[in-house]
């Protein structure tokens, strides 16, 4: 796993999101996804882990257009795709049991969630 995107893996994202939107399974859910990320990169969210924690449960899958910080702890297991991870908070998750997907695998799952 990559902790940190280069410029190509954006546009991939972001070719990856374009195709999900237009497809039957959750295309909203992907439009916004994309039009998140389709910002330049100094307005795109940074989340801690404590909001991560908060707004998730056990279980849930979830999507950052932006990077992960480490500010806080999960004391859960979720599954997460983000842009980005600080170094630490690569640790924290995998630590917590946490699967760090790419937006590959995230894009079959169900019921996901946007944090920012």
């Amino acid at each position: 796993m990559k902790i940190n995107v280069e410029r190509n893996d954006v546009k991939e994202w972001l070719d990856l999101l374009s195709s999900a939107s237009t497809s039957d399974k959750s295309p909203k859910l992907w439009k916004r996804v994309h039009t998140l990320l389709a910002v330049p990169a100094r307005r795109r969210t940074s989340v801690n882990l404590y909001k991560i924690n908060k707004y998730s449960k056990e279980g849930d899958n979830i999507v950052v257009p932006g990077k992960v910080l480490s500010v806080g702890m999960m004391d859960h297991k979720i599954n997460i795709a983000a842009l980005e991870y600080s170094k630490k908070a690569a640790d924290l998750l995998a630590s917590a049991g946490c699967r760090m997907l790419d937006i590959r695998e995230m894009i079959g799952q169900k019921r996901i969630s946007i944090i920012k």
